[in-house]
């Protein structure tokens, strides 16, 4: 999306903390973010001398903020959940809403594990999962090529991603030959560089 003021392309971040839209180039704020009870677009109706000044001051809510907003109303109770801005700018864009929800993966960092996932991007079959899908990939096929198994009840637990998920991504991992061989190096040159 474009800033109104600047004419930047895809520079409008939603910051839900302080309730505005902001353009990261020029850092005008282009729009105010309004949560209540009641629908989105009768939101304008003066609830107090704050909100009549706004409304004054910055017209109606934009289409991309009502859109912004019925979204969050759909996670609003699920603290695990958050709108990735970067796909929501694609989805003003493009008019599709493809993995515009994501959740927060609470991860240990592992620089061997961010190594993993980053080879990942050159797999087709395997990029195209989600965060918490990849980083369950690299920690498999890490203990495949490391231990020779998978504990599939400890990942679950780890990831928060079910059993029978972590078995059907142990399959993918198992029949992309070329991207265990690839982790069985990096494994390797992990485990020499320790032993020295």
């Amino acid at each position: 999306m474009e800033c109104p003021y600047c004419r930047a392309v895809n520079s409008l971040v939603w910051d839900e903390i302080r309730g505005m839209v902001v353009c990261s180039e020029c850092g005008v704020v282009v729009d105010l973010i309004y949560v209540s009870g009641g629908n989105f677009e009768n939101e304008l109706e003066p609830l107090g001398d704050r909100v009549s000044v706004t409304v004054r001051k910055f017209g109606k809510l934009s289409d991309a903020s009502i859109k912004y907003l019925t979204i969050l109303k759909e996670i609003k109770y699920r603290p695990q959940l958050y709108v990735d801005s970067d796909s929501f700018s694609k989805y003003l864009v493009l008019g599709k809403r493809v993995k515009v929800i994501k959740r927060r993966i609470s991860i240990p960092k592992n620089e061997t594990i961010e190594k993993i996932v980053t080879i990942i991007a050159k797999y087709p079959r395997l990029c195209s999962r989600t965060d918490r899908a990849k980083y369950a990939l690299a920690t498999i096929a890490y203990a495949l090529a490391t231990e020779g198994s998978v504990d599939s009840s400890k990942l679950s637990k780890q990831l928060g991603l079910s059993k029978t998920h972590i078995r059907r991504l142990l399959r993918v991992v198992r029949n992309s030959q070329r991207f265990l061989d690839e982790v069985r190096k990096i494994a390797q040159a992990n485990l020499t560089t320790i032993s020295r």
